[in-house]
């Protein structure tokens, strides 16, 4: 939700990202910070300091999109699933049903992904 903000608003201080997060969910205002300065310490956004006045922060995304969730699958996939591919797409297969359409495109994109090993 964070990150939505800063790709959409661009460079903007931290009290907008607060107040457009606050639309959208209950998070305190520190859960923001806290998640804002979790976002600078690896390295996928950036800030200023307001030369006059000290206690403004200007947040910028410093990746798009695509580069920011390949990070978080790989993250997620190596601290839940050991890195194992395999029993996360096991586990989410076991978790829900999959229409005909999904399983198509599942399907497509694994012997794409075998064709190319």
């Amino acid at each position: 939700m964070v990150m939505n903000v800063l790709w959409r608003e661009g460079r903007c201080p931290a009290s907008r990202v607060v107040d457009q997060v606050a639309k959208h969910s209950d998070w305190h205002f520190r859960t923001v910070k806290t998640l804002l300065r979790n976002l600078v310490a690896k390295g996928f956004v950036g800030y200023e300091v307001d030369a006059q006045d000290s206690r403004i922060y200007y947040y910028t995304p410093l990746v798009d999109e695509e580069q920011y969730l390949q990070q978080e699958r790989q993250q997620f996939l190596h601290l839940y699933y050991g890195g194992d591919r395999s029993s996360l797409l096991a586990g989410f297969l076991q978790d829900g049903k999959l229409s005909a359409a999904e399983a198509e495109k599942l399907r497509r994109m694994l012997n794409s992904s075998a064709e190319e090993e």
